[in-house]
């Protein structure tokens, strides 16, 4: 495994911090800045949401297991957050999106577990003596 793969797919915890705070501020670039017009992209505006918000948990998940119910609570409360305020910026609040934003939350916490538990195994390989 390369050292820049493993250091996104299995990143330390100040890694972690960087990259769930560099998702976040994309999130609410993505979703909170006034549209002009309404974009209608049929069928993407959901994976959107879903990619987003795995990529949102994914990294301090695998960093940390400290943070494993805050993350999840702060995706979800973040998720609800946003539908709330788009109506203000003119942009669409809706259910469906928040389902799948906390679908995304989920999944990316489930492969960020999988994810810790391969990234204990790695450092357990490494810092075994050879014989």
């Amino acid at each position: 495994m390369t050292k820049y793969f493993k250091i996104l797919l299995l990143p330390n915890l100040r890694t972690g911090m960087i990259l769930t705070f560099t998702c976040a501020l994309i999130i609410c670039v993505g979703t909170l800045i006034p549209l002009p017009q309404g974009v209608d992209v049929p069928g993407t505006d959901k994976w959107h949401h879903f990619l987003g918000f795995a990529a949102l948990t994914y990294p301090l998940t695998v960093a940390s297991r400290r943070y494993w119910l805050s993350i999840i609570v702060f995706g979800l409360l973040f998720g609800a957050l946003i539908e709330i305020i788009q109506p203000y910026v003119h942009r669409f609040g809706d259910v469906a999106d928040f389902t799948v934003n906390a679908i995304g939350v989920l999944i990316g916490f489930s492969f960020g577990v999988i994810g810790y538990f391969l990234k204990l195994k790695s450092d357990n390989l490494v810092s075994q003596p050879k014989q």
